[in-house]
């Protein structure tokens, strides 16, 4: 029952990540300000905060709340989300019109260490699975 909480946990905070990145990518290609938002309709601190905070703490909470129970697929889907935090900031600094402060760069930092011990977490579940 963990076990399936703990995926279920997992695949949320991968939908929220993707929602997350589609939004910020279109914000950018299509000129908004920093503070905009595509289609989500919030600033950009509600949109990091609901769409980047809260998926990472799940993907963690996944990782502890199943720490006894061996599995391949929540240890696959946990280091997705990781990557997908590190990909998103990577693909977000590559897109041409990013008019991202420099100030605001620092914290994009933090993301890609986060994202980092994300897969890491996820490994670990991998190698306890065998």
């Amino acid at each position: 029952m963990v076990l399936k909480a703990g995926i279920v946990l997992s695949v949320i905070s991968i939908i929220l990540l993707s929602i997350y990145g589609v939004d910020a990518i279109m914000t950018i290609t299509e000129n908004l300000g920093p503070q905009d938002t595509a289609f989500l309709h919030t600033d950009a601190k509600t949109r990091g905060m609901v769409f980047g905070l809260i998926p990472a703490i799940l993907l963690i909470l996944s990782f502890f709340i199943t720490r006894k129970e061996p599995s391949k697929v929540l240890g696959i889907l946990i280091i997705i989300g990781g990557a997908l935090m590190v990909v998103g900031v990577g693909i977000i600094f590559a897109l041409p019109n990013n008019n991202i402060p420099s100030a605001a760069k620092g914290e994009f930092g933090g993301v890609v260490g986060i994202g980092i011990a994300i897969m890491a977490l996820g490994a670990i579940k991998i190698k306890k699975s065998r």
